[in-house]
């Protein structure tokens, strides 16, 4: 398991969502597997949700072991051709979080899962109410994971944290992120809904929330051979 995930939120440029997704589901996909530190990427695209959920249509995780290692090493890349970067991507609608995966609470039910590939999930940005930080997290990590985990339709609850390491400044927005993968969207979705919109502690005017579904599957560098020469 990685010990960090990055969470890249991004949009096509207009008229060109085709041209996007060809180029991130493929070449860009293969190219950020190959970058030292990159375990795994796998792309998803939003879906309708009951919450605030900003303007991103599709996001892709790139699972990291060492954040700080591994972002120099994609600075290093980015741009020339070893990762060129299509036109069909609107760069200012970017915006990357860099989050820690601090705990993971797996569904009572033992649903059965692909483990290898992420399903829906929901992903949850956050800031607590000024000065509470500390009990934001701690009423997730004393049994609020686990309640997120063991509704209706949901398989897992991951509570994840900004890290240090930054590629964009308004990547700092949000503190605290949460991380639900679906087994059941028409169930999950209802038995979240208030949930999700009243965690202790967190500021009400303040997060945010996206259903998120999955376009292909995970790719991981062993992948590279079989999926053949992507220049």
């Amino acid at each position: 398991m990685s010990n960090a995930l990055q969470l890249v939120l991004s949009n096509p440029t207009e008229g060109m969502e085709a041209e996007f997704n060809e180029w991130y589901g493929g070449s860009h996909m293969l190219h950020g597997v190959e970058t030292p530190g990159v375990i795994s990427g796998q792309r998803f695209k939003r879906a309708p949700g009951p919450w605030p959920a900003g303007k991103h249509d599709y996001m892709v995780i790139w699972e990291l072991d060492n954040p700080a290692y591994t972002l120099s090493e994609l600075a290093k890349v980015k741009g020339t051709e070893a990762m060129p970067i299509s036109p069909a991507i609107n760069m200012d609608t970017v915006q990357p979080p860099t989050m820690w995966r601090r705990a993971e609470a797996r569904s009572a039910a033992r649903i059965a899962a692909d483990s290898e590939t992420r399903q829906t999930l929901i992903f949850a940005l956050y800031n607590a109410v000024p000065r509470a930080d500390d009990a934001f997290a701690s009423a997730l990590l004393r049994g609020g994971l686990i309640e997120l985990a063991d509704l209706p339709g949901v398989i897992s609850a991951q509570y994840l944290t900004l890290a240090d390491e930054q590629i964009r400044g308004n990547c700092r927005k949000y503190t605290h992120g949460l991380l639900l993968e679906l087994q059941d969207e028409e169930q999950a979705v209802p038995a979240l809904k208030d949930v999700l919109a009243a965690l202790p502690h967190a500021d009400p005017e303040k997060w945010m929330a996206i259903v998120f579904r999955p376009l292909g599957r995970r790719t991981t560098r062993r992948d590279l051979a079989a999926l053949g020469d992507h220049d």
